[in-house]
């Protein structure tokens, strides 16, 4: 007699349990809406020690007794999840999400080691963090800040709300997206979700160069009917000086040096005229 099998979608009554089925969202929201809430918290309790390893425990925190098996300790969850971690503030959220699904198939008797979930805990804290840092900090950021200062020019609020929405546009993308996927997809969310994640990464590279250069234009140009001729020539002179003391002293120390000197030529200027 043929073993009764899954036909046609309908289960039939085998020894075998039904495939699981993917939980609704509002299911989902139910059972990790605490966890979603407290990755906007990650950095709240940054140290020397873990970095943001306490703001990681305190989002797989609420799974501690579903994460756990039958008999086993949840101390030994908590010292895991209580050691360094640093995966930046964007893509903290799927190492989180990946986490908690590894953990819980552990706990329901998968063949998943703890060492293997800490390794891959360990890998993509590192590759995100440099994926989403790169995107955020070299292009998205400067790009946002860049036209709402040309906007700001014009005495134009526009500039600061389409800063607004882009930002949080891929920010609550990484966040929440991120999360979701890494506790559908476990290990398994690999680069291709980041990779669709900052698709537009080549586009907005280029529209952060382009608005660089528009806003440094614009910027000599008011600078010239602000000042006169003399205020354009000490801003070249700024630019130049700034690439010379960059070499002989730190970052800190240079801005201060031309604000400094900057303060003292307006000055002098304003009293000369």
């Amino acid at each position: 007699m043929e073993k009764d099998r899954p036909r046609e979608g309908i289960w039939i009554e085998t020894a075998d349990a039904p495939p699981a089925r993917p939980p609704s969202r509002a299911s989902f929201l139910k059972e990790h809406g605490g966890a979603i809430w407290r990755l906007f918290f990650i950095q709240s309790s940054r140290n020397e020690r873990t970095l943001d390893g306490l703001g990681f425990f305190s989002i797989v925190e609420p799974f501690i007794s579903k994460c756990s098996r039958p008999g086993e300790d949840a101390k030994s969850f908590a010292r895991r999840h209580l050691g360094y971690f640093n995966a930046g503030l964007y893509l903290s959220s799927v190492v989180a999400g990946v986490v908690v699904n590894m953990e819980r198939r552990r706990a329901r008797g998968e063949p998943v080691a703890v060492e293997r979930i800490e390794g891959v805990k360990a890998a993509l804290s590192s590759v995100l963090a440099a994926r989403a840092n790169y995107f955020f900090d070299a292009l998205l950021v400067p790009l946002g800040l860049t036209i709402a200062s040309i906007s700001a020019m014009y005495g134009s609020y526009a500039g600061l709300i389409a800063f607004l929405a882009l930002y949080n546009f891929y920010h609550f993308q990484s966040r929440i997206g991120g999360y979701c996927r890494g506790a559908e997809l476990g290990e398994g969310v690999g680069g291709a979700f980041v990779a669709r994640l900052y698709r537009e990464e080549r586009l907005i590279g280029g529209c952060a160069a382009f608005a660089a250069g528009v806003f440094a234009a614009l910027l000599f140009v008011k600078a010239r009917d602000a000042g006169g001729a003399g205020f354009v020539v000490w801003g070249v002179v700024a630019c130049a000086a700034s690439a010379v003391l960059a070499r002989k002293l730190s970052f800190v120390r240079t801005v201060v040096v031309l604000f400094a000197a900057t303060a003292i030529f307006l000055i002098v200027r304003g009293i000369a005229s």
